[in-house]
């Protein structure tokens, strides 16, 4: 009987290869149907992180059953949701079911009946990514893969071996099923999330409101680094953001989009590769930190002027509420870079004027989009939970005696702003598929 930790279940093929029969995470008796349906057991057991566990004779465990009605009717039921799952996996796994959803319904199975309309679920990805995909029968690549498709279709913020689920993103509320989960049926070749195919409008104002929030996400990283809050992290996440954004601009390069998209597009390459060559330099001194700050503010002016041009050309209102939640996606980011940015530079009256306009303007977005929507349960439970996790935010930027300490105070307040960023994303996606 399994408490609490982690294990894998495996058998060897005859050909001698090893197949994971199970991945337990949860309170289980383990190997149920090899219990009670064979005479020797058929796999073998390893714990993959410290476990809990606790042995019993099998003949007691028999005899206990026989005569106990309530927990033979307990573990007849554990047995018929096994059954019913295996019965799943045949019919859908072995008939044209996606790695992608395989991966998402293996993930919501972890996350159990904890998910509600709204807000995220968190779990914990114990085993390696590699034993994880042998398990659902993937390759590591197909893994990583449809773990990329999940994180960009906004179902799932990947965090080391944290995955948040986002509930309200599970909705196919692009098809107007409020009801139903995303499926992900099989694609064309070359079809996906950053396709060569032209986006919806929605789609578009989000991506390039992405290079505006990554302008920011890149400021935020390099300042972490300098102050020493959480420095390896920042810098793994500086090289990740690194990416994400140029990954972002070459996809919206080769949309060919002409007129003064173009030229928007055009006027954040020269600025993109000063503000890289900037952040890499060695020497960290006060007009280097007032140069990195600088050129993040250029850079959030000029991929602000590039999602509105998207906005525009969109022609719909629904447009103007994606860019409107993506500008509060950009101020959670930027309000906390200007936290840190103000312990490395002589800005200090400058970044308060920024910082209260910023609050102010999200304050502001938050309450217009809460008036558009509200005909749309998903997205109402969602603007809420943003509500909610922005007061928090608000409350931990001002110090007290339990934030003593500058670093400790600066994690607290990344750390918040992490969560209100996941919030406000699904926000964004919701937004861009009612488009």
């Amino acid at each position: 009987m399994l408490f609490r930790g982690s294990i894998k279940r495996s058998t060897i093929n005859p050909g001698g290869a090893t197949r994971v029969v199970e991945l337990v995470q949860s309170e289980q008796l383990l190997s149920m149907g090899e219990i009670f349906g064979t005479t020797h057991y058929l796999s073998s057991c390893a714990a993959i992180s410290q476990t809990l566990m606790l042995a019993m004779d099998i003949r007691k465990l028999r005899d206990t059953v026989r005569q106990n009605q309530e927990l033979g009717c307990r573990i007849i039921s554990a047995l018929a949701r096994q059954q019913c799952a295996t019965e799943s996996a045949v019919a859908g796994y072995h008939y044209g079911m996606t790695g992608t959803q395989r991966l998402l319904d293996y993930l919501l199975e972890l996350a159990g009946d904890r998910t509600e309309l709204a807000g995220e679920t968190s779990i914990l990805l114990r085993a390696s990514k590699k034993m994880i995909a042998a398990h659902i029968g993937m390759t590591p690549e197909s893994f990583s893969r449809s773990l990329r498709e999940l994180s960009d279709t906004g179902v799932i913020v990947v965090d080391g071996r944290h995955v948040h689920i986002q509930n309200a993103a599970l909705l196919d509320t692009m098809n107007g099923q409020n009801k139903q989960r995303l499926n992900f049926c099989r694609k064309r070749k070359g079809e996906g999330p950053l396709s060569s195919r032209a986006p919806s409008s929605g789609a578009l104002v989000n991506h390039c409101g992405r290079l505006r929030l990554f302008s920011q996400r890149l400021a935020l990283a390099w300042a972490a680094i300098v102050t020493e809050v959480a420095p390896i992290r920042a810098r793994t996440r500086l090289r990740q953001f690194e990416k994400e954004f140029e990954r972002n601009l070459v996809w919206l390069d080769r949309l060919g989009q002409e007129g003064e998209f173009r030229q928007s597009l055009d006027a954040i390459k020269p600025l993109w590769a000063c503000y890289l060559q900037t952040m890499a330099s060695e020497v960290i001194t006060e007009s280097l930190a007032e140069r990195v700050f600088g050129l993040s503010e250029e850079m959030l002016l000029a991929t602000d002027g590039l999602t509105a041009c998207a906005a525009l050309l969109a022609g719909i209102p629904a447009a103007h509420y994606v860019n409107m939640a993506g500008r509060n996606r950009v101020l959670s980011q930027r309000i906390s870079k200007l936290f840190l940015f103000r312990e490395l530079s002589c800005l200090d009256e400058q970044i308060s004027n920024l910082s209260l306009a910023s609050l102010q303007e999200f304050e502001s977005n938050l309450q217009q989009l809460a008036m558009t929507g509200n005909d749309q349960p998903e997205v109402a439970a969602q603007l809420q939970i943003v509500a909610g996790q922005w007061q928090k935010y608000i409350r931990v930027l001002c110090p007290d005696l339990s934030h003593a300490g500058k670093v400790k105070h600066a994690r607290i307040v990344l750390a918040e702003g992490e969560r209100l960023l996941r919030c406000v994303d699904t926000t964004v996606k919701l937004f861009e598929r009612l488009t």
